[in-house]
Parts: structure tokens; C-alpha cells; sequence
């Protein structure tokens, strides 16, 4: 018993949302860093291939696919971590969220009880027309009370989510395809192009 005593007073503490937030975007940049450096590789690789004879081509190839293969999954584990991140940031959200709505109670119950004990001090037998305002004010005090009181949760529309994000989409086709028509394609393509090349070319 004494040793678990010692194991409790020892036990470090939780670390808060903020912090576990600010670690998983901390290990985000680093994965961000990685999935840069994999393209940074993956150029000159591309380059060569170009220029590669036939004996060369395969291993050129090979590197190639090898890159994007590494480069696939720090992309996978930078999702992980941004869906992670953004579980935490909506449970501080909530957390904060939770905190207001107490000290808003906190206030309210004050503030009624307040307004209870001057209630008291009113004579309603001989101010009908005190007792016709006060009632009025009440009646407006209660709807101010339940608009405060309303959920203000992040709610998403999925559906409207995916029409913006298909209105981007247009916008960058129209965007990348204005650039083609000026310069003969962008980089981005080319590469892009240039990795459906490898990706065929071994499959076959």
C-alpha cells in the first residue's frame, strides 16, 4: 500500500487539451517536413529517368517508385495526425464551452435570486400597473434566458462541405487550365503525369 502511495504522488499529470494539441501539430510539421523533402528527391530522380537508356531505366525506376512510396505514407501518417489534432481541439471546444455554460448558471442564479428578494418589496394590491410591467419584464427575461441558454455546437453540413469543396475544384481546374493554355502545362502536372509514367511502366 505504501509503495502505491508513493507511485500515485509520483504519477506525473495528464497533459491538458492544449498541450496534447500543440504536440500533435508539433509531429504534424515534422511529417509535413519529410513529405517536402520526398518531392525535393523525387525531381532529379524524374529528371533522370528522362534522359535514362534502357539498361538504366529500370533502377532509375525503381528509385522513383520507392520515393513516392515513402512519400504515401507520411501522407497517410499526416492524416492520422490532423484527424487526431482536430478530435482534441473539438473536445477543448466542448470543454470550454462547458465552463461558460457554469459560470453563465452561476451568474443567472445570482442574479435571479437577486431579483426574487426586490420582488418581495412590491405591493401588488396597490400597483396593478408595477405588477403589469413586471410581468412583461419577467416574460422578456425568460426568452433572454433561453436564447443564452441555446447549444451553440459546431454542427457541419457534409453536403454543403462537399459543394464548396467542389466549387474549389473548379475554380483550380479553371486556374490550372488557363496556365496550360499559356505555358504548355504547369510543373505540378507534368510531375504528376510523369508518375503515372513510372507507376505503368512497371505495372507492365
Amino acid at each position: 500500500k505504501k509503495k502505491d502511495k508513493k507511485a500515485e504522488a509520483s504519477k506525473e499529470p495528464a497533459p491538458t487539451l492544449g498541450e496534447t494539441s500543440a504536440n500533435l501539430g508539433s509531429r504534424a510539421g515534422v511529417i509535413e517536413a519529410k513529405i517536402k523533402k520526398c518531392n525535393q528527391e523525387l525531381k532529379p530522380v524524374l529528371e533522370q529517368l528522362k534522359k535514362a537508356s534502357k539498361t538504366n531505366k529500370k533502377g532509375i525506376q525503381n528509385r522513383a517508385l520507392m520515393i513516392i512510396k515513402r512519400r504515401k505514407m507520411y501522407e497517410q501518417q499526416l492524416g492520422t495526425l490532423q484527424g487526431q489534432q482536430f478530435n482534441v481541439d473539438q473536445m477543448a471546444f466542448n470543454s470550454e464551452s462547458i465552463q461558460s455554460n457554469i459560470q453563465m448558471y452561476d451568474a443567472m442564479s445570482e442574479a435571479t435570486t437577486a431579483q426574487q428578494e426586490q420582488m418581495k418589496k412590491i405591493d401588488y394590491n396597490n400597483l396593478e400597473d408595477m405588477y403589469d410591467n413586471m410581468a412583461d419584464m419577467m416574460a422578456d427575461q425568460e426568452e433572454i434566458n433561453e436564447m443564452m441558454s441555446r447549444d451553440f455546437g459546431c454542427e457541419i453540413d457534409e453536403d454543403e462541405m462537399l459543394d464548396e469543396l467542389n466549387d474549389l475544384d473548379e475554380e483550380l481546374a479553371m486556374e490550372e487550365m488557363n496556365g496550360n493554355i499559356a505555358a504548355g502545362g504547369s510543373a505540378a502536372e507534368q510531375n504528376k503525369k510523369e508518375e503515372e509514367d513510372i507507376l505503368n511502366d512497371v505495372m507492365n
